[in-house]
């Protein structure tokens, strides 16, 4: 009996100290202005626990949002880490960081290199209509400093071999906004980087109410963006060019837009990172607007974003190029667009069975766009493969459409929903005999499933026959 309180006791004590030792952090609470208005909320809290922060204005005074663009008054946080709020207050409503009395007013352009420093101001610039970044300038915008731009008109551009190098901090990030007057969406344009220059870096940038005509962030050259707010846009947050480089994208936030990313090449999907966060938009994907994947040798990989990718032109994977597809991505088609890989082109999809990587069309409408199909012959890095991936509502000929020489292999892969097959494929005859030549057909299957296929499961299109599963060397099932 003894023995058995005192194990008791161990266990209640074990108990209690896991209990109790869960890490406690600091949540700070500040005020942009403390003869504005105060703030509640801040203290120690235990990871896991909820702190609710309350923005109290002084009389005569306003509270426009918190540092990182959220407006919401009071606002619950769940703890998990050390992190710094600052409410902004204003002293007309609206806020748009404050009123901009004292601000300091900048036009035209420059051309050597200018550093802009927090001048301690709710605003301490005015930008009237677009400011330009000529020559090799180099314009520095340090921590904490706020930005208003006077009308739709207003924006940044850097130059061809100029630099922008917005670096804040999480306690005193740089924030762009519109006039005090207009916290509409689209109050002001945006910032276009056309230089590819290392220093083109934006890192703790607030980017409030721009977009007015398209996108609030544009790269035409080289730009690095990390811990950065998107909030609000008329059509993109983010927008990547043909040509541009985005260096490093990660830990940033892009809502209230009406398509948070769109990129016009594929390269620029692998410097898509972790840690971003895309919520609120009215199309929330990722647009990928260019059809060909052709460079030589080149490498794109796909990783789970937490939104699905729109391919608005579909994708053709040629040459000796490679499409890498990670576990959890999702594909989302227009009408009629498809995936096509040809010649000595990779495509590898490494979905898992938590987490599959799905096709799908845009409309749940059968045979709304064209599916895949798989031409490629490649043999190296291990050839090209479909695992764990759903490929739904695809195909009014076949949802997976494969040649003779085509070298696949197929494996825990559900095809549903087509307007025709759910796979149609060729397989070598040897015509002295009439029969499949399986020694020379390389797709090979395991796992393979497939619902609500209009015309049949798989199209074999040498002998015109279909069947309810794979063929192979063995009985054949016909349906």
């Amino acid at each position: 009996m003894k023995r058995l309180i005192k194990i008791s006791a161990m266990a209640l004590l074990v108990m209690l100290a896991m209990t109790g030792c869960k890490k406690s952090y600091t949540i700070t609470v500040k005020s942009n202005n403390a003869e504005w208005g105060t703030v509640t909320g801040g203290g120690s809290y235990k990871g896991g626990e909820t702190a609710t922060l309350t923005a109290i204005p002084a009389a005569g005074y306003y509270f426009n949002c918190w540092n990182d663009g959220n407006a919401d008054n009071p606002r619950t946080i769940v703890v998990d880490g050390n992190a710094t709020f600052t409410a902004i207050f204003s002293d007309t409503p609206g806020g748009g960081g404050g009123g901009a009395e004292g601000a300091e007013e900048l036009s035209g352009s420059i051309s050597a290199n200018t550093t802009l420093p927090d001048r301690g101001l709710p605003v301490d610039y005015v930008i009237d209509g677009r400011f330009y970044v000529e020559g090799n300038a180099l314009l520095t915008i340090e921590p904490g400093v706020t930005i208003m731009f006077t009308g739709v008109y207003g924006g940044i551009t850097v130059e061809e071999n100029a630099g922008l190098r917005m670096v804040g901090t999480a306690d005193k990030p740089i924030t762009l906004t519109g006039p005090t007057n207009n916290q509409n969406v689209g109050a002001w344009d945006n910032v276009q980087v056309n230089s590819n220059r290392s220093d083109n870096q934006f890192e703790y940038v607030n980017f409030i109410n721009g977009g007015s005509y398209e996108e609030v962030v544009l790269i035409y050259g080289k730009l690095s963006m990390k811990h950065c707010t998107v909030n609000g846009a008329t059509n993109y947050g983010v927008f990547v060019g043909q040509d541009g480089n985005l260096s490093a994208f990660e830990n940033n936030i892009v809502k209230n837009t009406k398509c948070p990313v769109i990129l016009a090449n594929h390269k620029s999907v692998n410097s898509l990172g972790t840690g971003n966060a895309y919520s609120n938009n009215t199309n929330n994907m990722i647009e990928v607007d260019n059809y060909w994947l052709d460079e030589s040798n080149l490498t794109v990989t796909y990783n789970n974003q937490g939104v699905p990718y729109y391919l608005t032109a579909g994708v053709h994977v040629d040459g000796t190029a490679a499409m890498i597809v990670n576990a959890g991505v999702e594909f989302v088609f227009p009408y009629d667009q498809n995936v096509t890989v040809t010649n000595n082109a990779l495509l590898q999809v490494n979905g898992t069975s938590s987490q599959p990587v799905i096709f799908r069309g845009f409309s749940n409408e059968a045979g709304y766009w064209n599916g895949l199909e798989i031409g490629s012959t490649r043999q190296t890095n291990g050839g090209c493969n479909l695992t764990y991936c759903n490929i739904q509502n695809a195909g009014d000929e076949a949802a997976l459409y494969t040649w003779e020489d085509t070298r696949l292999t197929l494996s825990n892969v559900s095809i549903s929903g087509s307007e025709g097959y759910g796979m149609s494929i060729a397989i070598p005859i040897d015509w002295d005999t009439d029969q499949y030549d399986f020694s020379n057909y390389h797709v090979t299957a395991s796992g393979l499933t497939f619902s609500n296929c209009a015309l049949g499961n798989i199209y074999e299109r040498n002998k015109e026959q279909v069947y309810s599963s794979m063929p192979g060397n063995k009985k054949l099932a016909r349906k």
